[in-house]
């Protein structure tokens, strides 16, 4: 994402140094993916697009727009947005990520039609993963993206964001 230091002064008082930045946004040179309808209920439609995150603080939104995963991950769903998401796509969303959760806890794991390689892009996992080591990002684990579009069964990890704790940024 684009990005610019500033120096915020207010009132003529000195409020420190922030990082202004873009946010993601469902566009085709962002996140591409369908932009979903309250009327997308039915199959095909309600299966995409999805932008969700993995977020330490996903209690802290609105009851409609997150959910805890079988294995008690917190999943914030950002697109639709808590004012477009209707009860029928909460309920996809949620259920398609417990799903793949479940294949990857599962003994099948590794096999590629039951595993999570069948509900998780692992090429676009790992270069997260390793964009995330090389920053030494604490937020890596903690503030993660996944999308899913239309017609896809699986989960895309990206974009990347959220580096304020990285390169050796957290003390």
């Amino acid at each position: 994402p684009w990005g610019q230091p500033v120096d915020v002064i207010m009132n003529g008082e000195y409020q420190g140094s922030y990082q202004l930045c873009d946010q993601i946004t469902i566009d085709p040179h962002r996140v591409d993916i369908t932009e979903m309808e309250p009327t997308d209920t039915e199959h095909p439609a309600i299966t995409g697009g999805y932008l969700v995150e993995i977020d330490a603080y996903a209690k802290e939104e609105e009851p409609q727009s997150w959910f805890t995963s079988s294995r008690g991950i917190p999943v914030t769903i950002q697109e639709p947005d808590e004012d477009g998401i209707v009860p029928a796509q909460y309920n996809y969303i949620k259920g398609f990520f417990n799903e793949m959760e479940s294949r990857l806890f599962s003994s099948n794991y590794i096999d590629p039609e039951m595993g999570y390689r069948s509900r998780l892009d692992l090429e676009s996992f790992l270069k997260h993963f390793i964009i995330g080591e090389f920053a030494g990002n604490l937020d890596t684990y903690w503030s993660v993206y996944l999308y899913k579009d239309r017609y896809e069964d699986i989960f895309h990890v990206g974009p990347c964001w959220d580096f304020d704790l990285a390169f050796d940024n957290a003390r």
